[in-house]
């Protein structure tokens, strides 16, 4: 199963997906030409390139889903998404609606769990990560309703601990068929 977590910046999406990767689900690393933030490691969180490369990969046609947000550009590599689409095991990557449309148009086994929080828990936790003000700003002022792109809606206004127990049982039903 491919399992694609959607939310909004400081839902929380990339401390559930290194998370799930405790619990054997395979992480995918998406692109990105926006530059790290001060915790972030090139390859782990994501593979953070120039945007001319960006460009000319995505005229390759390597990514699916591509998006820019913000004034950065963001995909997946539809080569880690193939090389994972089997049986035998489950891979995790964080996408915005265009990710979750492309993917699920490619890949039948892809579900889409959507962390929803309120503007003002957005605010808070991008104010803890110290993301500049302005930053946290423009995030804002481009919220959407993600629900329609959701096959799961996860209450993601609680502590990340609760929240990462209600994904793992989540997936755990998912496995189960229920």
């Amino acid at each position: 199963m491919i399992y694609l977590i959607l939310g909004h910046s400081g839902s929380g999406k990339s401390t559930i997906r290194n998370a799930l990767t405790s619990h054997g689900i395979k992480k995918i690393i998406t692109y990105t030409t926006r530059p790290p933030r001060i915790s972030e490691v090139d390859g782990m969180d994501y593979n953070f390139i120039e945007q001319e490369l960006f460009k000319k990969m995505n005229e390759d046609n390597l990514f699916i889903g591509t998006t820019c947000y913000v004034g950065n550009y963001y995909s997946t590599l539809r080569e880690d998404l193939e090389k994972n689409n089997n049986k035998d095991s489950d891979c995790v990557i964080v996408v915005d609606k265009e990710g979750v449309l492309a993917i699920k148009k490619d890949f039948e086994n892809a579900r889409s769990i959507y962390l929803k929080c309120s503007r003002e828990t957005l605010r808070d936790r991008m104010i803890k990560r110290n993301d500049h003000a302005k930053d946290i700003e423009k995030r804002l002022d481009v919220l959407e309703d993600l629900d329609p792109y959701a096959d799961y809606i996860i209450d993601a206004d609680r502590d990340i601990d609760s929240v990462f127990e209600d994904v793992i049982s989540l997936i755990k039903n998912i496995r189960e068929g229920k």
